[in-house]
């Protein structure tokens, strides 16, 4: 249940900022600036969606671990940027939306980080035996994991520790509110992939496939409606790099879940 409340809440806030993207001011928790960030960490939100949504149907903890981890770092990782930057949200804004989304924001954070682990935590002890591994990732999938986690964790901390570094790892202008939020993402996707690439198998796989598919696919949207970034700079190569690696390695540990399903 309370997975599934969750799931709820991070939907709502990746539907607002994916679909609204322009007035934050009014329907989210803080306004964001330019609009191609709000559509981003949109994009984000739904990616972690996607992976909530999927381990509510799965019984077994080893098919979930990994997105897990994905929804876990992220989320813990945006609850210290939101503690850092508290002076930046809209907790007495003169509009009842925007000061509704930003208390509704800090209390869940509050709330989500703890009881997410506890439920996710009964949910591990519940499964029982874990069964051994059944698919093993091709060796060019895990070494592709391994290093998009690298490059992902990277930029992630540079972009959460050093927000002042954004303007030269990131094609368009980020606040440091905003620029811990991205690394945020970023974090949590590298620390998933490492999983994934240590659980080597594609029947684990498949939650976060999904999520990194979602994520590569919204954001190609998002630079239809905003094309704020110029795509031959290094940053532009850095992210259309990290981006096509996610869709690659989401597409193919996906199908190999689904081959492997047939055959079993």
């Amino acid at each position: 249940m309370f997975v599934a409340a969750a799931a709820v809440f991070v939907a709502a806030a990746g539907l607002s900022l994916f679909l609204l993207s322009e007035k934050t001011s009014l329907y989210f928790a803080w306004t964001i600036k330019p609009p191609v960030t709000a559509a981003f960490l949109g994009g984000g939100y739904l990616a972690v969606t996607t992976a909530l949504a999927l381990a509510l149907r799965e019984q077994d903890w080893a098919r979930i671990r990994i997105g897990v981890w994905v929804v876990g770092t992220g989320l813990t990782s945006i609850l210290i940027a939101t503690l850092l930057h508290l002076d930046k949200f809209h907790l007495n804004s003169p509009v009842w939306t925007a000061q509704a989304w930003a208390w509704t924001w800090l209390a869940l954070y509050i709330v989500l980080i703890p009881g997410l682990i506890a439920a996710l935590w009964l949910q591990r002890r519940e499964t029982g035996e874990e069964a051994p591994p059944r698919a093993a990732l091709d060796t060019w999938l895990r070494l592709g994991m391994a290093l998009l986690a690298l490059v992902m964790l990277v930029v992630g901390l540079a972009l959460f520790t050093r927000p002042d570094l954004a303007a030269s790892l990131w094609p368009w202008p980020l606040t440091p509110l905003t620029a811990r939020m991205i690394g945020a993402f970023y974090i949590g996707f590298a620390v998933s992939l490492v999983v994934a690439a240590k659980e080597n198998d594609y029947t684990r796989t498949y939650v976060a496939a999904a999520a990194y598919i979602v994520f590569a696919i919204l954001q190609g949207v998002t630079f239809m409606r905003y094309p704020a970034v110029s795509w031959m700079e290094p940053a532009g190569l850095l992210l259309a790099g990290v981006l096509a690696a996610l869709l690659v390695i989401g597409v193919t540990s996906l199908r190999g879940h689904l081959i492997h399903n047939q055959k079993s």
